[in-house]
């Protein structure tokens, strides 16, 4: 049995809070079960107990795949432009939201570099930070990126030294948001823009889905996060929310939801679903409905964009 800890709200502090589901490491079969709880006083989402530390890599095995090849490996053009459209996209909204074209970005959680390529072949000087040795190798060696192999308290980056910070499905694995945007505002520079995503707790998927809803993931998921204690969290941190958003793609979060429900309801229909997913274009007829859900505000990811204040 891995080590497990039992931790306070990361918001306020509190020790009393409402048990919603037990939940276990439902994609590998880790040892281990954990308490998604909610804070009593302030309504934060965390998991008590939880691994420690020390025990968590055992979670993050080298079956953990996190990281989509770059796109000019895609086998397919349609697969190529989807997500090229995709990166561009995001880019844009970067661009919008903190008023520029051009400056210097740190990605936290970069994984194997693909939006940190995007942006600097717009013309942003750019840095990652990423805790997995494959991850930081693969984004220096294919495409040249200044990253960092380790933890944003441990990055050598100077105060204010930054126009854009981001954490693209990042905040939900750390041990500590309130420490994690504590330390973004101390990199940004007065009026500079914090982007990150989460899992959208608001979203149809979770509420189709529930504790199979690949949101919770336990326990690489530590935290859950509703608009209004993301928004608490950013405010001690010093930051003010300008924009809501659900863009990110919904596909793949929908079938690993789904995957993770045969799992526990049919077992033998699970890999078979996994390979009919797979299939090349079996996404496309699904788009117009992912569209909508992110229309609604009920995607499966929600993207926040912050404005580190003025003192």
């Amino acid at each position: 049995m891995l080590d497990t800890q039992t931790v306070p709200c990361d918001l306020c502090k509190g020790t009393e809070a409402l048990p919603l589901y037990t939940l276990n490491d439902s994609w590998y079969g880790l040892a281990g079960e954990f308490v998604l709880r909610r804070c009593r006083r302030c309504g934060l989402m965390y998991l008590s107990p939880r691994p420690t530390p020390e025990a968590m890599p055992a979670y993050y095995p080298l079956a953990y795949d996190n990281y989509r090849p770059p796109i000019e490996d895609e086998r397919w053009a349609l697969m190529r432009w989807m997500r090229r459209r995709k990166l561009i996209q995001r880019r844009r909204l970067i661009e919008r939201y903190s008023g520029q074209t051009s400056g210097r970005l740190l990605d936290i959680g970069c994984a194997t570099g693909l939006f940190l390529h995007e942006m600097a072949l717009a013309g942003w000087e750019v840095m990652g930070i990423e805790p997995i040795a494959a991850g930081a190798d693969f984004a220096r060696r294919r495409f040249g990126l200044n990253v960092f192999q380790g933890f944003l308290g441990q990055a050598p980056c100077a105060p204010a030294s930054f126009d854009v910070v981001t954490f693209w499905d990042v905040l939900e694995h750390t041990f500590s948001p309130s420490q994690e945007l504590a330390h973004a505002a101390r990199l940004l520079r007065a009026g500079g823009l914090l982007t990150l995503s989460v899992p959208n707790w608001d979203s149809f998927d979770r509420r189709l889905f529930g504790p199979h809803w690949q949101g919770l993931d336990a326990p690489r998921h530590l935290y859950v996060f509703t608009r209004h204690t993301l928004t608490a969290l950013l405010n001690q941190a010093g930051f003010q929310v300008i924009k809501w958003d659900c863009f990110m793609p919904g596909y793949f979060s929908f079938i690993m939801s789904l995957e993770r429900w045969l799992q526990d309801v049919r077992p033998g229909l699970s890999s078979l679903a996994r390979r009919l997913f797979d299939l090349p274009g079996l996404r496309l007829p699904f788009e117009p409905w992912f569209a909508l859900t992110n229309r609604l505000g009920r995607g499966p990811t929600l993207a926040v964009f912050a404005r580190r204040q003025t003192v």
